[in-house]
């Protein structure tokens, strides 16, 4: 049994990828900083990724076959606040987590988990290649190319087994109220079991963004386990951009209450780019990957768990 190594499993897709692995029979071990709030598939190691010695001999005594480095700071907003934290653990952890593994000289894949925020207003309106130059326009969006320079030094210099994922949106059960969908859902609930006024501020929603389920997103990041070339880059996306605004209409829909939804200054972000959508064909020709979730689905999912959150 594959022993892999899962950084950062407490996070909303740890969590989700935790149970896939598992059930997929993979022995799965997870480096957790935060106590996790629901219990995991895995067995757990708590710890601080900027912590060498600490990951290091955590590292050897598990001798992973795999790691999936999600560990680090995943809001935009979060990183404009405090940017410097951003590049410690985004950056410098992740450097630390190569190291750990090129001192012990093991022959462990590393899928490091980017993001598709790294190409900024590369050929805004037509769909990202893996090719696209990287034109970063938040904290967040820098500390993933450190991080995707860190991981093709460590491949180039080392030889290491190092593939390099950049996922587009995605969201689901579990997803904190720090994102846009999340947000909306956990409104509704609670509006609906009278805890806050039918009222959402939200942001800019004329935007259009691809959005994948985050079940579709680990089972992607299962076969790139398998499949994906080492040394190589991949889109990970639906390639289907969604109107914010429709999406949340969509939801609204759903809700046992009427909703109001109104556009607030303080919301508004001025990096926003009208649209991002990314090319998902290179990585489906190496795995045989789509996306199989509906997004009307998994909206629905969204609301049900805040609805169940709300009930308790």
């Amino acid at each position: 049994m594959k022993k892999i190594l899962v950084t950062g499993i407490e996070g909303f897709v740890g969590s989700h990828l935790a149970q896939h692995l598992s059930a997929a029979g993979y022995h799965v071990v997870g480096l957790h900083h935060a106590a996790p709030t629901t219990p995991l598939s895995a067995e757990l190691h708590q710890g601080d990724i900027c912590n060498l010695e600490q990951t290091q001999s955590l590292v050897e005594r598990i001798q992973p076959d795999a790691v999936i480095h999600l560990a680090g700071i995943t809001s935009v907003a979060a990183s404009e606040t405090n940017a410097l934290r951003t590049y410690e653990v985004n950056a410098l952890g992740t450097v630390k987590l190569l190291e750990a593994i090129r001192q012990l000289s093991l022959a462990t894949r590393v899928l490091l988990i980017s993001s598709a925020d790294v190409y900024g207003r590369s050929n805004v309106g037509k769909p990202l290649t893996e090719n696209q130059p990287l034109q970063p326009l938040s904290p967040y969006a820098l500390s993933k190319v450190m991080a995707e320079e860190a991981g093709w030094f460590y491949h180039r210099a080392y030889q290491m087994d190092v593939v390099i994922l950049r996922p587009f949106s995605h969201t689901g059960p579990g997803q904190l109220p720090t994102f846009v969908f999340p947000k909306v859902a956990c409104g509704i609930a609670s509006a609906e079991a009278g805890r806050q006024q039918p009222l959402i501020e939200m942001g800019d929603l004329e935007i259009r963004r691809d959005y994948t389920d985050v079940r579709d997103i680990v089972r992607a990041y299962s076969l790139a386990l398998e499949k994906c070339v080492s040394g190589e880059v991949y889109n990970v996306t639906s390639g289907q951009p969604v109107l914010l605004k429709e999406a949340v209409e969509y939801l609204c829909s759903l809700a046992r209450c009427p909703i109001t939804v109104r556009p607030s200054p303080k919301e508004f972000r001025s990096r926003d780019i009208p649209l991002l959508t990314g090319d998902p064909s290179k990585f489906a020709a190496v795995t045989g990957w789509k996306p199989e979730i509906p997004f009307q689905q998994t909206l629905s999912d969204l609301l049900e768990y805040y609805r169940n959150r709300c009930s308790v």
